[in-house]
């Protein structure tokens, strides 16, 4: 193992993100499922930061090769087990999938929208004026074009949401879902 765990770590630190083959080298085997140095590099690249540090020493190399290796076997005793099959599993995957694809989706479109706002100087200018801020021009001037640029990224998202909502087909009925959120309310305080 401990050769094993060595080796792992060469690979791992050696440039092995380069070549398509060499990712596809599997370096451990846990029953079926085999470990390639790309999944390897995967578990590097996501691990936190206290985890990296440990890759710092021998020992703490084969305690984070462990480590994955655990991860697997537990998560092959959890598909063992239909954990991964479970209505609740499953509700618990579709929010997250549809929290990282929101995510996703806001921070492309937050990011393709500020490359697209401009805060000219007039714009400081007048906000600086009609603010009455106490402080010289110079000194407030770049929180003044952060604050305004905001502002215009803020309207900038609310209109782009707001033709998205006008270009989809909604249709809500208010009275069952005031009823069901009535209802959920009620059943929240008894708990």
């Amino acid at each position: 193992m401990r050769l094993l765990c060595i080796g792992l770590c060469v690979l791992l630190f050696s440039g092995c993100s380069s070549g398509k083959g060499q990712n596809e080298k599997v370096v451990a085997q846990v029953n079926k499922y085999k470990m390639t140095i790309g999944d390897l590099v995967y578990e590097f690249k996501n691990a936190p930061y206290d985890e990296t540090a440990l890759l710092k020493t021998e020992k703490g190399r084969r305690e984070y090769l462990d480590g994955i290796i655990e991860k697997e076997v537990l998560l092959q005793e959890a598909q063992r087990l239909g954990i991964d099959r479970e209505r609740d599993f499953m509700k618990s995957i579709e929010n997250y999938w549809e929290q990282a694809l929101l995510r996703i989706l806001l921070e492309r479109k937050s990011k393709e929208i500020s490359g697209l706002i401009h805060v000219y100087d007039n714009e400081i200018e007048k906000y600086y004026k009609d603010s009455g801020e106490n402080q010289p021009f110079s000194r407030v001037k770049n929180e003044i074009r952060d604050t305004i640029k905001q502002k215009k990224e803020t309207e900038a998202m609310d209109a782009w949401m707001s033709d998205l909502k006008k270009r989809s087909y909604i249709k809500i009925d208010n009275k069952a879902a005031g009823e069901m959120l009535l209802n959920a309310i009620e059943d929240k305080k008894e708990r």
